[in-house]
């Protein structure tokens, strides 16, 4: 992503690694940061949707299986500009999932 000319800031490098998941969410809120992970589970979370709803985020996941990370790149790459897009655009907070397809489909956040 960056070869692509996106500025990215991995979680692993702004927050402690035993940061738990709706912490580091909140930090991503709190810094205006589009979050995009793997981590299909997080749709059914209750303190991780409370803490996208709640600071705001823009969130973006890939549900696309097991691929590599070039293949994962491949796919994701091309959907930058639409997801900064689309953070700017849409109000917060958001959740999408996305796949191969490379087609964003919302999430609710009860």
């Amino acid at each position: 992503m960056r070869e692509a000319g996106a500025n990215v800031e991995h979680a692993g490098s702004a927050f402690a690694s035993s940061t738990q998941d709706h912490v580091w969410l909140e930090g991503c809120g709190k810094q205006g940061w589009i979050v995009l992970n793997r981590d299909e589970r997080i749709r059914y979370r209750r303190l991780e949707i409370e803490a996208l709803r709640d600071h705001g985020v823009a969130a973006f996941c890939f549900t696309g299986g097991n691929v590599t990370a070039d293949e994962t790149a491949d796919i994701i790459v091309p959907l930058i500009q639409k997801f900064v897009n689309m953070s700017i655009s849409e109000p917060k907070p958001f959740l999408y999932t996305f796949g191969r397809s490379a087609r964003p489909n919302p999430v609710k956040l009860r």
